[in-house]
């Protein structure tokens, strides 16, 4: 394959060595290729937060997992809800992220300033916290056509938290399956009217809460610790397993795991915290799973495992969140296709271990677990930035628009 300003230009049988071009790589012995893996639901911290994680540290992580392109969440330090804070933080990722990168805004509604900030380049749309419901109906009314939204759908109504550390394992009784259908269903009424406005859920916990986001026609994603764990892991490792919304009991992972057909996207929620932080008692320390780096591998357990194909998981894990964000000729390899892709090694074990992590929480639920399925490389725009577990430092990120650019370029 030949590619020219992140492009393919035109695809060849075999590996060739080509004149005048800057560089050649034989990716051919690593493994498949898939459309590249975007990540729409990532906390890079950076700012204030920088001790937690920071835009570089987060994205080497991204490349080292198999993603692409991730997008950023705004509730960082300063909270990017305002211009000045969006500024603060676009400067950041365009000076260090490594891969190709988004930023949803949180809720603000001044109109102007919602528009002003939706119009800048990183920008992929608006997170919706619950302490953000009591400013839907106003935001229906405001947000412009074409807006995405991205939700924490659990109703602020129906959660608390817990005084007290003996609630560990049983967080979920507090922030239950019926606060995200509450949510969903609040939605669905405020946005009625609004058809011109795509809605997308985002970390279902349950069957029940997946169902209800396709009957209301919204998208919805899932995160591989609602796969993997339950709320017994909460009780057995206490501030490692403690996440927003809660993991739940056994029988609802099951059903979720069966469910899979139903669900849009895998995102990770890569949550960064120190590790001092997550030593807190259980009621102080913050929620959180960092999971960029072996999310991949832990999907491609399960398709080893038969609750998907890896085809499946190429449209959950890179076509669907493509096409949620808007991104044109992404996942092909035909002449003006996004040179983008994930290759791995879907049978390569891999023993997940913490102290190799490049982000900076080096820690994890799934310490030890031997999982089939490895990232062998990570092709950002036609250029190498992760092969064979070395970093070539060739690649920088541009944001969403300029690669949803690339995708319109191509088309005409």
């Amino acid at each position: 394959m030949v590619t020219y300003r992140g492009v393919v230009v035109s695809v060849l049988k075999g590996f060739q060595r080509i004149e005048g071009v800057d560089a050649h790589f034989d990716l051919s012995k690593l493994g498949i290729a898939l459309p590249g893996f975007i990540d729409m639901h990532v906390h890079l911290r950076g700012l204030e937060l920088s001790y937690k994680e920071d835009e570089y540290s987060g994205t080497r992580a991204a490349a080292k997992g198999g993603f692409t392109l991730v997008v950023d969440m705004p509730n960082t330090k300063p909270f990017v809800r305002d211009l000045e804070s969006l500024r603060m933080k676009i400067e950041a990722l365009e000076r260090y992220s490594y891969v190709d990168y988004g930023l949803f805004i949180g809720v603000n509604i001044d109109q102007h300033q919602l528009e002003s900030m939706l119009r800048y380049p990183a920008v992929a749309g608006i997170k919706i916290y619950p302490e953000d419901f009591e400013h839907l109906p106003q935001l229906a009314r405001i947000v412009p056509r074409g807006t995405l939204l991205v939700v924490h759908a659990e109703h602020p109504s129906l959660i608390s938290e817990p005084d007290t550390a003996e609630a560990r394992g049983y967080r979920y009784a507090y922030r239950p399956i019926e606060a995200e259908l509450l949510a969903i269903e609040e939605l669905a009424k405020m946005f009625a009217s609004r058809s011109d406005v795509k809605i997308h859920i985002t970390h279902a916990t349950s069957r029940l809460s997946v169902i209800a986001a396709k009957k209301a026609g919204f998208t919805v994603d899932t995160c591989p610790h609602y796969l993997y764990l339950t709320c017994r892991d909460e009780e057995r490792l206490g501030c490692l397993a403690k996440v927003n919304p809660p993991l739940r009991e056994p029988e609802t992972n099951k059903e979720l795991l069966n469910a899979l057909h139903l669900v849009d996207a895998i995102t990770t929620d890569h949550a960064p915290h120190s590790l001092e932080e997550k030593s807190l008692p259980f009621n102080e320390c913050p929620s959180g799973i960092p999971s960029i780096e072996v999310a991949t591998s832990l999907m491609l357990e399960l398709v080893n495992r038969g609750f998907l194909t890896l085809t499946k998981l190429a449209y959950l894990m890179s076509m669907n969140p493509a096409k949620i964000l808007g991104l044109d000729r992404w996942g092909c390899i035909e002449p003006g296709c996004i040179a983008s892709y994930t290759v791995i090694d879907p049978r390569k074990e891999v023993r997940i271990s913490s102290e190799s992590f490049v982000s900076k929480a080096r820690y994890s639920p799934y310490e030890g677990m031997v999982v089939r399925g490895s990232i062998e490389a990570t092709i950002v725009r036609g250029i190498p930035a992760y092969v064979d577990e070395v970093f070539t430092e060739l690649v920088h990120g541009i944001p969403l628009s300029e690669v949803k650019k690339l995708g319109l370029e191509a088309e005409r």
